[in-house]
């Protein structure tokens, strides 16, 4: 899986499409995730393949992602990966747990690839078999994801039906005991998509002690004022529904932005000249500020996803 470089100006990008309305069925929860995550993903592709809402989405990742990755290692995740979860912690490093029906090709083809590019060790724990990869390079630094495995990674197929990879040895074994289950993670229900970052990640390194308080730059103002960003897309009807929640440590940004936001659906709402699908999505959008925390919501016709990713 490559490196989430995107992950920054997907949860900037949710702040333009933001806590879900009371139709939709799924709600973000902390008490869903792993307590100190850095960041967290879950994707549910099984879910996405099943109702209506998700296959636009499932088709672009189908046409623009899947089949490279056929292409250049012969593996089909279309077809052996239901969900995905990672995260990392400052304690734990990264964890990536991918479940599904993974064929034994596919694991003889990772296991060579793995040979090929580092030195392979083979270790036991718990009656399970799991590895060792040491690479090259040096470890990465700063909170780029997935960047701690680029050195070293440890992982396992010997838990049913899931691939576990971690950038530390004692998370590993510990999720052989369990089975591969996330502590602190819940199940998502109804969700098709979840991202969440703390402020570290969202600033992605950015220096934020160096932006002048007299900044007006909105940019610079919700980067060092952001605590919290979150991202969730789940089913609602055969709809999408979309809920981003941005928590900042001064309120008077949370509200200045949601006013902001506002006031651009507000005059939206009346161009006559506006496609009636996007007028449709600003109608439906909902903000609310409570204290530091930014919620917009909005539900809409998938199909919009799939011809703006196309």
């Amino acid at each position: 899986m490559p490196p989430l470089r995107t992950l920054p100006c997907l949860l900037a990008l949710a702040l333009a499409a933001l806590a879900l309305p009371p139709a939709a069925r799924a709600a973000l929860d902390a008490a869903d995730l792993p307590g100190a995550a850095e960041w967290y993903l879950h994707a549910d592709l099984a879910a996405m393949r099943q109702v209506d809402s998700g296959r636009a989405v499932y088709r672009w990742l189908e046409e623009e992602v899947f089949a490279d990755i056929r292409k250049d290692v012969g593996i089909d995740l279309g077809r052996e990966v239901d969900t995905v979860t990672a995260f990392a912690d400052p304690a734990l490093g990264t964890v990536l747990v991918v479940d599904g029906p993974i064929s034994r090709q596919t694991r003889d083809k990772l296991l060579a690839l793995a040979t090929l590019k580092a030195r392979l060790e083979t270790v036991r724990h718990d009656g399970a078999t799991y590895y060792h990869v040491l690479g090259a390079g040096a470890a990465a630094q700063g909170h780029h994801a997935f960047g701690d495995l680029d050195d070293s990674a440890w992982f396992t197929f010997d838990v049913r039906n899931k691939l576990i990879v971690t950038s530390e040895e004692e998370p590993l074994k510990a999720l052989i005991e369990s089975g591969g289950r996330i502590a602190g993670s819940g199940g998502h229900a109804g969700s098709l998509f979840v991202l969440t970052a703390d402020k570290e990640f969202v600033q992605a390194g950015a220096v934020t002690a160096k932006l002048s308080d007299d900044d007006t730059d909105w940019d610079s103002n919700i980067l060092r004022n952001t605590e919290k960003a979150a991202l969730l897309v789940s089913d609602s009807g055969g709809l999408l529904a979309l809920e981003a929640r941005l928590v900042s440590k001064d309120p008077s940004i949370a509200r200045s932005l949601g006013g902001i936001i506002n006031g651009l659906l507000g005059l939206q709402a009346f161009n006559d000249d506006l496609d009636p699908e996007v007028l449709g999505i600003v109608q439906n959008t909902k903000v609310e500020i409570l204290d530091n925390v930014l919620s917009i919501s909005t539900v809409f016709d998938p199909e919009v996803v799939g011809r703006f990713l196309e």
